[in-house]
C-alpha cells in the first residue's frame, strides 16, 4: 500500500518523486506509516486521507474538521479514554440506530474495531481514516479538557500515553512501561532469557536478550581485590525480598549475575557461565552484599560415602564364628597413633553459614526459588512462583504490568499477558497505561488466532 499511494499521488500531480523518496526514507528510518510521513514533511494532508479512504473504502475526517467537531459528553462517559488511547481513535457520534462513528489512524484493523464495539456495547462501528496527531489532539482536548491541544499537537515520535521519545523498533515506554507494538508480527522471536532478569532489571525499551553492558569498573570498584582461591568456592544465595530488590537501582549487569544465582553453584562456576574474570564477579557480589541482596556461604558438605560392600561370593564356606569376650576388642595397632602425633582438624573458609531452606510461605525467597525453578528448565512453575510472589505485595500493580510485558515478549503468552495486564488495570484504575496495555494485547490476540481474517496492514 505505501508504494501504491505514494505512486498514485505521483500520478495526480499533487506529490513529487523527490519528496516520496524522502518520505520512503523516513518510514524506514521511523517506522510510521507514509501517509504520516508525508504529512510530516509538508504534504497536504486532503489528498493522503482521500487515497486511504477509497483504499479502506470509508470517508475521511480532517484535522480543521475534527478540531472543530462537537462531542457529546455522554458519549465521552460511554467511550473510555483507556480505550480511545489504546487504538488511536476518538469517537464522533451515536446514531438511533446504536452506531459508532469514530474517526480512527488504522481503520483497517479490522480486530480493534471489533473489540471498540464489544467495549462500548454497540451493534456497529464505522470508521473514518484521520492523521493519528491529530486525533491524539481531539483526545487531548475532549477527554483532558486541553482547549490548545490543536494549537499544540502531539509528536508522532512520543509515547501516546506520558510523551516520551519512542522509536519505531520500541516494545515498550520506558518511561510509562506502555504496551507499543501494535501487530502480532511485531513480536519478535526472542531467546529464551531469564524471566528473573526481564523482572528485576529496569525497564528495557526493546527488552534485549543479549547481555548487557559490564559496569563501569570504578563503580563495581573491582581494582580493590586480590584473587582468592578460598573465595571463588563460596556459594552466594539472594536474601533480598521480591520487593526489596525491586525498588533497588540494580544495574541491568548485576540483574543478569543475579539470574545465574541458585543458591548451589559457587562464584567460580558462575564465572564461567558469565565469561567474567573472578575478581570483577566478586566485586558485584559485594556490592550486592552491601545492599543485602546477596549473601556468601559455604558450600554444604557432601555426605561422607558409605562404604563399599564387599560382593557376595558363591559357595564360600561360611567364616568361623568369632569367640565372644567380655574385653572390648584392641584397635588394631595401625589405627593407633600417639595423642601427640594427631594433628588439629582445618578450619574452614570464614563465611556465613548457608540457611535453611526457604518454605513456600516465605514471600522473601521467591526470587531465589524462581532463579532455582529457571535453572532446572521449569518455566511454568518459575512463572507461578513470580505471580504468587507478586500477589504478596503491598502494591503489586506494576510488576503484574511488567510481568505480562515479559511474557507476551518472551513467550507470546497473550492469554496470561491478559490476565495479567488485567489484574495490574483492575488495582490501580488510575493508571490508564495499564488498561491500555489490556486493549493492545486482546486486539493482539485476536490478530493471532484469526489469522485468516487479517487484514494486510498498511
Amino acid at each position: 500500500m505505501a508504494r501504491k499511494l505514494g505512486e498514485q499521488l505521483v500520478s495526480e500531480g499533487v506529490l513529487k518523486p523527490d519528496m516520496l523518496a524522502r518520505a520512503l526514507e523516513r518510514q524506514k528510518a521511523t517506522g510510521q506509516k507514509l501517509g504520516e510521513c508525508l504529512v510530516r514533511l509538508g504534504l497536504d494532508e486532503t489528498p493522503v486521507l482521500r487515497v486511504l479512504a477509497q483504499e479502506f473504502k470509508t470517508r475521511f475526517v480532517s484535522t480543521a474538521k475534527l478540531s472543530q467537531a462537537k462531542i457529546e459528553p455522554s458519549l465521552l462517559e460511554k467511550i473510555p479514554v483507556r480505550l480511545a488511547e489504546g487504538f488511536d481513535f476518538v469517537p464522533l457520534r451515536m446514531d438511533e440506530a446504536g452506531v459508532l462513528y469514530v474517526a480512527i489512524a488504522e481503520p483497517q484493523r479490522q480486530r480493534a474495531i471489533e473489540e471498540i464495539a464489544r467495549t462500548a456495547g454497540v451493534k456497529q462501528v464505522l470508521p473514518f481514516v484521520a492523521v493519528r496527531r491529530s486525533i491524539r489532539a481531539a483526545i487531548r482536548k475532549h477527554y483532558y479538557a486541553d482547549a490548545q491541544a490543536f494549537e499544540h499537537m502531539p509528536d508522532d515520535e512520543s509515547c501516546p500515553h506520558c510523551g516520551a521519545p519512542v522509536s519505531k523498533d520500541d516494545f515498550q515506554c520506558e518511561r510509562c512501561e506502555l504496551l507499543l507494538v501494535r501487530s502480532p508480527d511485531e513480536l519478535q522471536k526472542r531467546d529464551n532469557v531469564s524471566l528473573v532478569r526481564a523482572l528485576i532489571a529496569p525497564p528495557d525499551k526493546k527488552v534485549t536478550t543479549e547481555r548487557p553492558v559490564h559496569p563501569l569498573m570504578d563503580k563495581t570498584r573491582a581494582s580493590g581485590y586480590a584473587h582468592d582461591p578460598e573465595r571463588s568456592k563460596l556459594v552466594p544465595i539472594i536474601t533480598g525480598g521480591l520487593l526489596s530488590i525491586v525498588e533497588k537501582p540494580l544495574h541491568p549487569f548485576e540483574a543478569y549475575v543475579l539470574s545465574f544465582v541458585d543458591g548451589r553453584t559457587p562464584v567460580s562456576d558462575i564465572a564461567k557461565v558469565t565469561s567474567l574474570a573472578d575478581v570483577e564477579l566478586h566485586a558485584i557480589f559485594e556490592s550486592l552484599c552491601e545492599r543485602e541482596i546477596t549473601q556468601l556461604t559455604t558450600p554444604p558438605e557432601k555426605p561422607a560415602r558409605a562404604p563399599r560392600r564387599a560382593p557376595e561370593v558363591k559357595n564360600a564356606k561360611p567364616a568361623a564364628k568369632a569367640v565372644s569376650t567380655s574385653a572390648p576388642a584392641e584397635a588394631p595397632a595401625s589405627a593407633q597413633a600417639p595423642a601427640s602425633a594427631k594433628s588439629a582438624p582445618p578450619q574452614p573458609p570464614v563465611a556465613t553459614p548457608a540457611p535453611a531452606p526457604v518454605t513456600d510461605n516465605a514471600a522473601d525467597g521467591v526470587i531465589q526459588r524462581a532463579v532455582q525453578l529457571e535453572r532446572s528448565g521449569k518455566i511454568e512453575e518459575a512463572i507461578a512462583m513470580l505471580d504468587q510472589g507478586i500477589s504478596k505485595l503491598p502494591q503489586p500493580a506494576p510488576l503484574y504490568n511488567r510481568l505480562g510485558m515479559i511474557l507476551l515478549n518472551q513467550r507470546k503468552d497473550y492469554a496470561r499477558a491478559s490476565a495479567l495486564f488485567q489484574k495490574a488495570a483492575d488495582l490501580d484504575p488510575d493508571n490508564s497505561a495499564y488498561m491500555m496495555n489490556l486493549y493492545t494485547v486482546l486486539s493482539l490476540t485476536a490478530d493471532a488466532t484469526n489469522p485468516g481474517k487479517k487484514v494486510k496492514r498498511r
